[in-house]
């Protein structure tokens, strides 16, 4: 699966590594909820942290396709707010995964 970091690149992860990243994906989602830019601010570092850690770097010269699409630590929660709403088939910016690793539809 690849990620991208608005502003940073792409990452490499397989499907199972993005569980760990739920609980900050839910920060995200109430931070969102209640207004509250600071939170959003300290989740987003937070998740793009996660993803930099347990993700491969995709060299910049090579061209492959984003499966997610995560905002930089400087977007707003308008910015956020208009892309989960545009991810209504997910669980907040992080899909929701089977047990398998399988993403649930």
């Amino acid at each position: 699966m690849i990620i991208r970091i608005m502003g940073l690149g792409q990452w490499s992860m397989e499907p199972e590594q993005l569980v760990s990243l739920g609980e900050i994906d839910e920060a995200v989602e109430n931070s969102v909820a209640s207004g509250d830019q600071d939170a959003l601010r300290t989740a987003l570092e937070k998740l793009v942290a996660g993803v930099r850690a347990a993700g491969t770097p995709v060299p910049d010269d090579v061209i492959v396709e984003s499966d997610l699409v995560l905002p930089d630590v400087d977007a707003t929660v308008e910015e956020v707010r208009a892309l989960l709403d545009a991810t209504q088939e997910f669980y907040g910016l992080i899909p929701d995964l089977e047990q398998d690793g399988d993403i649930r539809a």
